[in-house]
Protein backbone atom coordinates (compact mmCIF):
# COMPACT_ATOMS: atom_id res chain seq x y z
CA UNK A 1 0.00 0.00 0.00
CA UNK A 2 3.02 2.26 1.17
CA UNK A 3 4.42 1.72 -2.89
CA UNK A 4 0.81 2.14 -4.36
CA UNK A 5 1.07 5.76 -2.31
CA UNK A 6 4.52 6.19 -3.38
CA UNK A 7 3.79 5.88 -6.60
CA UNK A 8 1.09 8.10 -7.12
CA UNK A 9 2.86 10.82 -5.01
CA UNK A 10 5.55 10.70 -7.90
CA UNK A 11 3.49 10.40 -11.05
CA UNK A 12 1.63 13.24 -9.88
CA UNK A 13 5.20 15.60 -9.08
CA UNK A 14 6.00 14.86 -12.43
CA UNK A 15 2.63 15.30 -14.71
CA UNK A 16 3.59 17.93 -17.57
CA UNK A 17 2.23 21.27 -16.93
CA UNK A 18 -0.19 22.75 -19.30
CA UNK A 19 0.36 24.59 -22.50
CA UNK A 20 -1.26 27.75 -21.13
CA UNK A 21 1.08 27.69 -17.92
CA UNK A 22 3.86 27.04 -19.99
CA UNK A 23 3.19 30.10 -22.26
CA UNK A 24 3.14 32.10 -19.19
CA UNK A 25 6.60 30.97 -18.21
CA UNK A 26 7.80 31.70 -22.00
CA UNK A 27 5.87 35.19 -21.61
CA UNK A 28 7.39 35.76 -18.26
CA UNK A 29 10.85 34.93 -18.95
CA UNK A 30 10.65 37.38 -22.65
CA UNK A 31 9.45 40.67 -20.39
CA UNK A 32 12.07 39.57 -17.74
CA UNK A 33 15.05 39.94 -20.20
CA UNK A 34 13.63 42.95 -22.35
CA UNK A 35 16.13 45.77 -22.52
CA UNK A 36 13.54 48.40 -22.67
CA UNK A 37 16.43 51.00 -23.70
CA UNK A 38 18.34 49.08 -26.58
CA UNK A 39 15.02 47.67 -27.85
CA UNK A 40 13.75 51.31 -28.76
CA UNK A 41 17.20 51.51 -30.66
CA UNK A 42 16.83 48.68 -32.35
CA UNK A 43 13.13 49.32 -33.30
CA UNK A 44 14.36 53.28 -34.89
CA UNK A 45 17.45 51.04 -36.58
CA UNK A 46 14.57 48.50 -38.06
CA UNK A 47 12.40 51.85 -39.18
CA UNK A 48 15.90 53.52 -40.83
CA UNK A 49 16.38 50.18 -42.94
CA UNK A 50 12.76 49.95 -43.99
CA UNK A 51 13.11 53.30 -45.18
CA UNK A 52 16.20 52.31 -47.16
CA UNK A 53 15.00 49.31 -48.78
CA UNK A 54 11.73 51.54 -50.35
CA UNK A 55 13.91 54.52 -51.69
CA UNK A 56 15.96 51.50 -52.80
CA UNK A 57 13.53 49.54 -54.60
CA UNK A 58 11.82 53.49 -55.97
CA UNK A 59 15.52 53.53 -57.82
CA UNK A 60 15.76 50.40 -59.40
CA UNK A 61 12.08 50.16 -60.54
CA UNK A 62 12.29 53.91 -61.87
CA UNK A 63 16.33 53.05 -63.47
CA UNK A 64 14.53 49.57 -64.84
CA UNK A 65 11.72 50.98 -66.69
CA UNK A 66 13.94 54.05 -68.36
CA UNK A 67 15.75 51.53 -70.02
CA UNK A 68 13.28 50.14 -71.93
CA UNK A 69 13.25 51.66 -75.42
CA UNK A 70 9.84 52.08 -76.21
CA UNK A 71 8.46 54.02 -73.17
CA UNK A 72 8.05 57.34 -75.50
CA UNK A 73 5.28 55.51 -77.87
CA UNK A 74 3.48 54.28 -74.78
CA UNK A 75 1.64 57.18 -72.78
CA UNK A 76 1.01 55.01 -70.09
CA UNK A 77 3.84 53.69 -69.16
CA UNK A 78 5.39 57.50 -69.14
CA UNK A 79 2.81 58.48 -66.83
CA UNK A 80 3.81 55.09 -64.25
CA UNK A 81 7.79 56.65 -64.87
CA UNK A 82 6.34 60.10 -64.38
CA UNK A 83 4.38 58.68 -61.25
CA UNK A 84 7.55 57.06 -59.98
CA UNK A 85 9.77 60.00 -60.06
CA UNK A 86 7.71 62.03 -57.93
CA UNK A 87 7.38 59.37 -55.61
CA UNK A 88 11.47 59.44 -55.62
CA UNK A 89 11.13 63.25 -55.29
CA UNK A 90 8.90 63.64 -52.21
CA UNK A 91 10.86 60.76 -50.30
CA UNK A 92 14.54 62.76 -51.16
CA UNK A 93 17.15 61.53 -48.54
CA UNK A 94 16.07 64.68 -46.99
CA UNK A 95 12.59 64.52 -46.56
CA UNK A 96 13.25 60.22 -45.58
CA UNK A 97 15.61 61.87 -42.64
CA UNK A 98 13.04 64.28 -41.35
CA UNK A 99 10.67 60.99 -41.04
CA UNK A 100 13.44 58.88 -39.32
CA UNK A 101 13.90 61.43 -36.76
CA UNK A 102 10.31 61.96 -36.43
CA UNK A 103 9.25 58.31 -35.70
CA UNK A 104 12.36 58.28 -33.36
CA UNK A 105 11.24 61.66 -31.41
CA UNK A 106 7.81 60.05 -31.17
CA UNK A 107 9.02 56.51 -29.60
CA UNK A 108 11.49 57.83 -27.32
CA UNK A 109 9.27 60.42 -25.88
CA UNK A 110 7.18 58.36 -23.27
CA UNK A 111 7.22 55.02 -22.18
CA UNK A 112 5.10 52.36 -24.13
CA UNK A 113 3.13 49.46 -23.78
CA UNK A 114 4.98 46.33 -25.04
CA UNK A 115 3.09 43.87 -26.59
CA UNK A 116 4.46 40.57 -27.19
CA UNK A 117 3.76 38.58 -30.07
CA UNK A 118 3.10 34.96 -30.16
CA UNK A 119 3.15 32.63 -32.95
CA UNK A 120 1.72 28.94 -33.53
CA UNK A 121 3.63 26.15 -32.08
CA UNK A 122 0.32 24.00 -33.26
CA UNK A 123 -3.16 24.15 -34.03
CA UNK A 124 -4.07 24.32 -30.55
CA UNK A 125 -0.62 25.88 -29.22
CA UNK A 126 0.87 29.14 -29.10
CA UNK A 127 4.60 30.11 -28.33
CA UNK A 128 6.31 33.32 -27.87
CA UNK A 129 8.52 34.85 -30.83
CA UNK A 130 12.01 34.59 -30.05
CA UNK A 131 13.18 36.61 -33.19
CA UNK A 132 15.32 39.76 -32.63
CA UNK A 133 12.53 42.46 -32.43
CA UNK A 134 9.24 40.56 -30.75
CA UNK A 135 7.44 43.09 -29.06
CA UNK A 136 4.97 45.75 -30.41
CA UNK A 137 4.74 49.03 -29.41
CA UNK A 138 1.69 50.66 -28.45
CA UNK A 139 1.80 54.03 -27.07
CA UNK A 140 -1.77 54.80 -25.59
CA UNK A 141 -2.98 58.59 -25.18
CA UNK A 142 -5.63 59.54 -22.49
CA UNK A 143 -8.77 58.19 -22.72
CA UNK A 144 -6.87 55.98 -25.76
CA UNK A 145 -6.53 58.67 -27.93
CA UNK A 146 -3.87 60.47 -30.10
CA UNK A 147 -2.46 56.48 -29.87
CA UNK A 148 0.77 55.74 -31.69
CA UNK A 149 0.86 51.62 -33.26
CA UNK A 150 4.29 50.44 -33.79
CA UNK A 151 3.94 46.67 -35.59
CA UNK A 152 7.13 44.50 -36.12
CA UNK A 153 7.12 41.04 -37.82
CA UNK A 154 9.27 38.24 -38.40
CA UNK A 155 12.45 40.16 -36.45
CA UNK A 156 11.69 43.69 -38.43
CA UNK A 157 9.33 46.85 -38.15
CA UNK A 158 6.60 46.76 -40.78
CA UNK A 159 4.25 49.50 -40.14
CA UNK A 160 2.74 51.87 -37.75
CA UNK A 161 -0.18 53.73 -36.88
CA UNK A 162 -0.44 57.18 -36.16
CA UNK A 163 -3.82 57.77 -33.95
CA UNK A 164 -5.39 55.05 -36.32
CA UNK A 165 -5.60 51.85 -35.94
CA UNK A 166 -3.51 49.73 -38.99
CA UNK A 167 -6.54 47.70 -40.56
CA UNK A 168 -9.18 47.75 -43.45
CA UNK A 169 -11.87 46.64 -41.43
CA UNK A 170 -14.32 49.39 -40.42
CA UNK A 171 -15.61 47.56 -37.54
CA UNK A 172 -11.88 46.74 -35.94
CA UNK A 173 -11.15 50.30 -36.20
CA UNK A 174 -14.35 51.79 -34.90
CA UNK A 175 -13.93 49.02 -31.74
CA UNK A 176 -10.05 49.45 -30.55
CA UNK A 177 -10.23 52.15 -28.49
CA UNK A 178 -13.18 51.25 -26.75
CA UNK A 179 -11.17 47.44 -26.58
CA UNK A 180 -8.13 48.65 -24.90
CA UNK A 181 -10.01 50.81 -22.62
CA UNK A 182 -11.86 47.67 -21.37
CA UNK A 183 -8.55 45.90 -21.32
CA UNK A 184 -6.50 48.32 -19.52
CA UNK A 185 -9.16 49.26 -16.91
CA UNK A 186 -8.51 45.48 -16.00
CA UNK A 187 -4.87 46.15 -15.36
CA UNK A 188 -3.22 43.28 -16.90
CA UNK A 189 0.13 41.82 -16.59
CA UNK A 190 0.78 41.40 -20.14
CA UNK A 191 -0.70 42.57 -23.65
CA UNK A 192 -0.19 40.16 -26.38
CA UNK A 193 -0.51 39.84 -30.29
CA UNK A 194 -0.85 37.19 -32.58
CA UNK A 195 -1.57 38.06 -36.20
CA UNK A 196 -2.37 33.90 -37.20
CA UNK A 197 -5.06 33.80 -35.36
CA UNK A 198 -7.30 36.36 -36.76
CA UNK A 199 -5.03 38.86 -37.72
CA UNK A 200 -5.62 43.03 -36.76
CA UNK A 201 -8.73 41.40 -34.76
CA UNK A 202 -7.81 39.86 -31.89
CA UNK A 203 -5.50 41.32 -28.79
CA UNK A 204 -4.55 38.44 -26.20
CA UNK A 205 -3.62 39.80 -22.28
CA UNK A 206 -2.04 37.54 -19.16
CA UNK A 207 -4.69 37.99 -16.03
CA UNK A 208 -4.38 36.27 -12.86
CA UNK A 209 -2.06 33.84 -14.72
CA UNK A 210 -4.87 33.38 -17.46
CA UNK A 211 -4.37 34.06 -21.09
CA UNK A 212 -7.76 35.98 -22.72
CA UNK A 213 -8.20 36.45 -26.29
CA UNK A 214 -10.24 39.86 -27.06
CA UNK A 215 -11.61 39.61 -30.48
CA UNK A 216 -12.39 43.45 -31.44
CA UNK A 217 -14.85 43.81 -34.04
CA UNK A 218 -17.02 41.04 -31.62
CA UNK A 219 -16.24 42.86 -28.78
CA UNK A 220 -16.22 39.59 -27.32
CA UNK A 221 -13.35 37.39 -24.86
CA UNK A 222 -12.91 34.15 -24.20
CA UNK A 223 -9.72 32.17 -22.35
CA UNK A 224 -7.49 31.38 -24.78
CA UNK A 225 -8.41 27.11 -24.61
CA UNK A 226 -11.93 28.34 -25.02
CA UNK A 227 -10.97 30.43 -27.94
CA UNK A 228 -9.52 27.65 -29.72
CA UNK A 229 -12.84 25.16 -28.79
CA UNK A 230 -14.75 27.96 -30.62
CA UNK A 231 -12.45 29.14 -33.14
CA UNK A 232 -10.55 26.11 -34.00
CA UNK A 233 -7.60 26.70 -36.59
Amino acid sequence: MKKMFLFLLLSAMFVPVSDSQTLIQQIENAYNTLDSVSYIEDIILSYRGDWVIRYKGYEERVDGLTELNYLDSIPRQKQIIDSLWENLTLRSKTTIEEQINEFSDIVRATTPVYILNLIPQDKQTLQVDTGKLPFNLFYLGKHSKNNFYVFVHNGEYTYYGHDTYPTFSRPIGKNIRKVLRKIMRKQPKYLLFCPELEGMNTILYVLNDKIYVYRVAQMKEYELSDYFKHFPR
